[in-house]
């Protein structure tokens, strides 16, 4: 079966973008028609990507936050029209658990009619701790995680060539223990946002050089005539972590105490895992 291959990604710290690219290049390397797409800015019609190409894989990928999928991802898969299509959810997480981001975008991809033919899990240095000598998951994805992402490559390319015949079983992405898997979803982005003050960069810093209006993968802040963030914000820290000022507060210490923390306490382990 001959088809084209659509990679829609989202990735504010980058990780996310190096493994939806080295999958690009895999299916390249196997005679695969390939097209990538970045959610970020919202710049492209992400709908008409994927629907104008008749059959097609589509590839779809995101950070995990708050133990689930970034929101702006599920909401490009429900504005697709009904398909036939195939579909391979990937996410990045940074070693203290993927939560539920990924049979949640499995359970996303299915009502417009997608076949999931597998998924991926990859372990990514932690891009809250960018300030840390030893970040979490430091160097990931390596290439021992990318091997893995080309036998998944290879796994999803036999089942296309089989037809609709080997869809992922959905119980196969329920491998987080229970306690943990309660845990994450009584989390969500935008209970964490409600929990925490407003992002504001400090004036008798701020430059206003408009670093961070130009780096924000939603568009959030704008100048007026100081940054000013908007609810759209998805708490992905890049205006705090490109300021070239320091003008966004941020204890890098405290952060990496409670994170570490975390990791500890979860139950899942440090790796990379694909399901087929």
């Amino acid at each position: 079966m001959t088809i084209t291959h659509r990679i829609v990604y989202f990735s504010p710290a980058g990780t996310t973008r190096q493994v939806a690219e080295a999958i690009g290049d895999f299916l390249r390397d196997r005679g695969q028609s390939v097209s990538l797409l970045d959610l970020a800015r919202r710049q492209n019609p992400a709908a008409s990507f994927v629907s104008d190409a008749q059959p097609f894989c589509l590839w779809l990928g995101s950070p995990v936050y708050c133990d689930h999928a970034v929101p702006l991802v599920e909401d490009f898969v429900r504005s697709l029209p009904a398909t036939s299509g195939f579909a391979v959810p990937f996410v990045t997480w940074g070693a203290v658990t993927s939560g539920l981001a990924l049979p949640e975008m499995a359970a996303c991809l299915t009502e417009p009619g997608f076949a999931v033919l597998g998924a991926a899990k990859v372990l990514a240095e932690h891009s809250s701790l960018w300030q840390s000598f030893q970040p979490l998951a430091a160097g990931r994805p390596n290439a021992g995680d990318l091997n893995r992402i080309e036998a998944l490559v290879e796994s999803v390319l036999t089942k296309i060539a089989r037809g609709r015949t080997e869809i992922l079983p959905a119980e196969r992405l329920d491998y987080l223990p229970p306690a943990l898997k309660a845990q994450s979803a009584a989390k969500s982005l935008a209970a964490i946002k409600a929990m925490q003050p407003l992002r504001a960069a400090d004036k008798n810093i701020c430059t206003r050089c408009g670093e961070c209006v130009q780096i924000c993968p939603v568009e959030a802040i704008r100048l007026d005539p100081f940054p000013v963030i908007d609810d759209s914000c998805i708490l992905c820290q890049q205006c705090t972590r490109h300021c070239p000022v320091g003008a966004y507060p941020y204890d890098g210490a405290a952060v990496e105490t409670r994170i570490q923390t975390m990791a500890k306490e979860s139950a899942e382990a440090k790796e990379t895992g694909i399901f087929l």
